[in-house]
């Protein structure tokens, strides 16, 4: 059996992870090998010293995650670190710091195929900054759009590289849990065309009944997630909506707590946040982000969620 179990990178979801970890030969966590893992595992190397040689964004989920790790290779358990993409990309910027060229690349190579995935991601990004303080409402929505796009190819490739190694490790497990981030939603698609016929495979959202009974649905999507996961399954669509979910990302983004919420027994402070948003989003048309980027853009994230509820019930009132 092959277990993807989709997720963020947050406190919250450590707890149910854990347990479905636990039913699971092989777990294939979402990031690039490092040499200090195995030690780590071990206890060779502190956790501490071993994150501070890696590059985790989120450091309190990063130190919870490791001592999971560590519980869970005590109970015997196999742990591979899968992320050839990242791999890749951690090895281009150290080639680039060692005063490499992009000619120096082999052109054919996977290697070359991140660099320029990057590339293209990285100028989208850069100039919807610029756009972002220099540009009109409607410069910066066609900016999110073409970032969307660009974020969205180097997705797709990610998962398709990390499906053709979970694959040759799926022959090997007999129960193997894959770890995935909640946006790539094409990793199962791309693995199942590597695997035999018969062998299962399910698919799991690990907040699926906590987020069904605040929105029924079985994740939060922001309409920034919407967007860029429209252009990995079509990468050509182009209809009205695409500026819509523009916009709303515009907003949705300005309403979310950018700090690690610590979670306290059965709570889910992260879950609870980004339900906020969707809810306070999922209506707003164009011209309602066009009025209300102008006036979130600049606030916090709580200065800014007053500004939409109040702009919402005014709109309610009329």
């Amino acid at each position: 059996m092959i277990t993807i179990a989709f997720s963020t990178h947050r406190l919250e979801v450590l707890g149910k992870a854990e347990k479905l970890m636990a039913e699971h030969d092989t777990i294939a966590l979402e990031e690039p090998p490092h040499p200090l893992f195995e030690s780590m595992l071990r206890g060779e190397v502190a956790v501490e010293d071993y994150i501070n040689e890696t590059e985790y964004e989120f450091p309190r989920f990063a130190k919870a995650s490791c001592e999971l790790y560590r519980r869970l290779y005590s109970q015997g358990k196999l742990l591979v670190q899968v992320d050839p993409y990242m791999e890749y990309l951690a090895w281009i910027h150290d080639f680039f710091a060692g005063g490499g060229a992009s000619d120096d690349i082999d052109p054919l190579s996977p290697i070359y195929r991140v660099y320029q995935l990057e590339k293209k991601a990285t100028a989208a990004l850069l100039r919807f900054y610029q756009m972002s303080l220099l540009g009109s409402f409607e410069d910066v929505v066609q900016a999110v759009k073409v970032f969307a796009k660009a974020d969205a190819e180097r997705i797709n490739f990610r998962d398709e590289m990390r499906a053709r190694i979970l694959a040759a490790e799926a022959n090997n497990a007999e129960k193997l849990y894959v770890e995935a981030g909640y946006i790539h939603l094409a990793l199962p698609r791309h693995l199942r065309k590597l695997i035999r016929p018969t062998r299962r495979m399910r698919i799991i959202f690990l907040l699926r009944q906590e987020t069904e009974r605040r929105i029924k649905l079985k994740q939060v999507l922001g309409p920034g997630d919407l967007l860029t996961l429209l252009f990995m399954f079509h990468p050509n669509w182009n209809e009205p909506l695409a500026d819509l979910l523009a916009a709303r990302s515009l907003i949705f983004v300005k309403l979310l707590n950018k700090d690690e919420l610590e979670p306290q027994e059965e709570s889910y402070p992260h879950l609870e946040d980004e339900v906020t948003a969707y809810l306070l989003t999922k209506h707003l048309t164009l011209d309602d982000c066009q009025q209300l980027w102008h006036a979130v853009k600049s606030r916090s994230p709580e200065e800014a969620k007053d500004v939409v509820k109040t702009y919402c019930e005014k709109k309610s009132r009329l």
